[in-house]
């Protein structure tokens, strides 16, 4: 396996055993950079000055002793909807082309503590809103696996650069499915952790009571290594749970004995190739002594209304600059919150309500399990100029419950299509059980064939 498809925990033992050292693995994705984001545009901003003066100081503090833990010296990319002290940060937006912060993000501040390296900023979808990463100011970001076809969104930079080699993880932020949607697109794994974990000080919000930071990575493993790092306390976020993520120690133990939740009223419906796989992958969890519960969902069925509702947040969120600047918004835009100013006090109040009832409906469903399995959407990435009817609602559905809920959340690969494009199958766990959870997928992907496969880029 090349270098660049390295996982964390690989890169962190040859970097800390003096194998690499930090500079040269720089160095090393900063030319795959130059040679393929021409083509598949999954950074806005390449920070190559001071990625490389960061991997250097990388290789002084260890060279003298002193190790930050396992992202030390290792490169990785950040959203572009997340502030960097020095780099420019667009948030896909025209309204932000130019702005170059003079502070980080929360999590970037933690990525950097922990001795991570940022090679730059990875593209999104205008404003973070959106499931194609199509953007009108900053050009379309291309999936690896079919540069034809989008990538996923809104965090579709993110995902691009991790599936294509070019960062060995990334942050991406998920309002209704914008990591795991971008993570079943590119065959990577993308985790959306429990309401509160990760705080957003500092991250430009979409609806901020749906708003999640998390983690596009090779696998399940290496998400956990980047919640350890970016989890906890965050002062000024008034959402900020305050809790660490710390993942289970012990013994990992097999999937034997897992009660696997199948809600198929809900989930399960969409494109049949998609879910033959994950069926596929039921069975193979099954084969290895998972329990498989069918479980009702016929309640869930308003969620899609509810989180319309809900996006109320957006428009207040950008209606000032919106009247301001109206030649800065795509008309895409524009008509989305068009559509969201309508939206009544009356209505987004009875929203919230619902939302506190489809809780109290998941908390019930996960009495009866330990992880729910789905499909991560019920559909395939398009290509560029033949978005088929009711994308945005395959794309988004599955994953927009677990937002509601503020369920942690995680999309695994699980295969390929004939067509050469990987498929994802979202597991989901308690709130606030998010080490439970990636315990789980860790078994999960454990019991299944290895995701061993990369896009055919060179």
């Amino acid at each position: 396996m090349a270098l660049h498809y390295s996982s964390i925990s690989e890169i962190s033992r040859l970097l800390r055993s003096g194998g690499i050292t930090s500079t040269a693995l720089t160095q090393l994705m900063l030319e795959r950079i130059e040679r393929l984001n021409p083509l598949l545009n999954a950074f806005v901003t390449v920070a190559a000055e001071e990625a490389l003066a960061a991997a250097c100081e990388a290789d002084r503090r260890l060279g003298a002793g002193e190790w930050l833990g396992p992202l030390h010296g290792v490169p990785v990319a950040v959203k572009d909807n997340m502030a960097t002290k020095g780099i420019r940060t667009t948030c896909g937006s025209k309204l932000y082309a130019d702005w170059v912060p003079d502070h980080d993000a929360n999590v970037v501040g933690k990525l950097k503590e922990a001795g991570a390296i940022i090679l730059g900023k990875a593209g999104t979808h205008e404003l973070a809103y959106g499931t194609t990463s199509i953007n009108p100011f900053f050009g379309r970001i291309a999936n690896p696996w079919d540069t034809t076809r989008d990538p996923g969104g809104s965090s579709g930079g993110s995902a691009s650069a991790v599936a294509a080699g070019l960062a060995f993880a990334a942050l991406g932020t998920d309002t209704a499915c914008s990591i795991r949607y971008p993570a079943h697109c590119c065959g990577i794994v993308g985790f959306k952790p429990s309401f509160g974990l990760v705080g957003t000080t500092g991250v430009l919000p979409l609806v901020r009571t749906m708003d999640h930071v998390g983690p596009l990575a090779r696998n399940v493993e290496d998400a956990a290594l980047i919640m350890q790092a970016i989890s906890g306390p965050d002062a000024q976020d008034p959402y900020s749970s305050g809790r660490q993520f710390v993942p289970l120690q012990g013994e990992v133990g097999t999937i034997a004995g897992t009660r696997i939740g199948i809600a198929r009223q809900f989930f399960f419906d969409g494109e049949p190739e998609i879910i033959e796989f994950v069926d596929r992958a039921i069975g193979e969890l099954e084969k290895q002594g998972a329990v498989i519960v069918e479980i009702d969902s016929g309640g869930i069925d308003v969620s899609l209304e509810m989180s319309g509702l809900v996006f109320a947040e957006a428009y207040a969120l950008h209606a000032q600059a919106l009247a301001a600047h109206p030649g800065d918004f795509s008309s895409e835009l524009q008509e989305k919150l068009g559509r969201k100013s309508r939206i009544s006090a009356s209505d987004y109040i009875r929203a919230q309500h619902e939302r506190l009832r489809l809780r109290a409906l998941m908390a019930e469903m996960m009495q009866q399990c330990d992880a729910l399995v789905a499909p991560s959407a019920t559909i395939m990435p398009a290509p560029f100029d033949q978005r088929p009817e009711g994308y945005d609602h395959h794309a988004s559905k599955n994953a927009t419950v677990f937002n509601l809920s503020g369920q942690p959340s995680i999309s695994i690969p699980c295969g390929l299509t004939k067509a050469g494009l990987p498929v994802g199958m979202m597991i989901s766990g308690r709130l606030d059980h998010d080490a439970e959870l990636l315990r789980i997928a860790h078994l999960a992907e454990c019991a299944l064939a290895p995701f061993e496969a990369y896009p055919a880029l060179h």
